[in-house]
């Protein structure tokens, strides 16, 4: 029988939205946002704009609150899936990753885009928490391909997406516009297959030989 206890929600707000994540790995867990993120979303991107704002595109926003309200509004529809990264330890919010213009019918793809405050780099969390998203695209939302678009520059971006077996498939030129200019964006992309191939080979690199420590 389960006790009083176990059967208790999780009482702070902290614990309570960790309980909430959608997918969730060794360091991270991806969850929805709530309209009671909206302080420490902005915090968070404010904290780095000078380190997040060189790879976006302009949006017709004039403070950070604005920008919430633009990505809250559209976090949740057919088109859009927009996650928080938290730290599996206590919650603490580190980043952002979206599955964006979600296409249906013959293509059933979507576009994936992400940031991470800059003292959350080299921790490994956006790694795993594009996994994490590339894994629910596929999964759950039963979509066949994920695309990325990344300026040629943005080298840490690029071998997050490296990392996950994504494939360049060339380069869209002046694609967006950014701080004034039309800049050049790399494609990347990974398929449903691709994304199994790869799952199981990290598996079998997981999997210790049967004939491992033996003479």
């Amino acid at each position: 029988m389960t006790s009083p206890a176990s059967r208790r929600r999780p009482s702070s707000g902290s614990e309570r939205r960790v309980a909430d994540a959608i997918e969730r790995g060794d360091l991270v867990h991806l969850r929805r946002p709530v309209a009671e993120d909206r302080d420490e979303w902005v915090a968070l991107r404010e904290s780095c704009l000078d380190h997040l704002l060189p790879w976006e595109p302009r949006q017709k926003v004039k403070s950070e609150r604005e920008r919430w309200n633009a990505f809250f509004s559209k976090a949740n529809t057919e088109d859009r899936q927009r996650f928080l990264i938290c730290e599996n330890t206590g919650g603490v919010m580190v980043g952002y990753v979206g599955l964006n213009d979600i296409r249906r019918g013959v293509m059933q793809s979507c576009n994936a885009g992400y940031w991470i405050a800059q003292r959350f780099t080299r921790k490994g969390y956006m790694t795993e928490g594009l996994r994490l998203a590339v894994r629910h695209a596929f999964r759950t939302l039963g979509l066949h391909r994920v695309e990325a678009g990344i300026q040629p520059s943005n080298v840490a971006s690029i071998g997050v997406v490296k990392k996950l077996g994504f494939r360049y498939e060339g380069t869209a030129l002046r694609l967006l516009e950014i701080n004034g200019q039309w800049c050049d964006h790399e494609r990347w992309a990974i398929t449903a297959e691709e994304w199994r191939d790869v799952a199981r080979a990290s598996r079998s690199r997981a999997t210790p030989s049967p004939r491992a420590g033996k003479p």
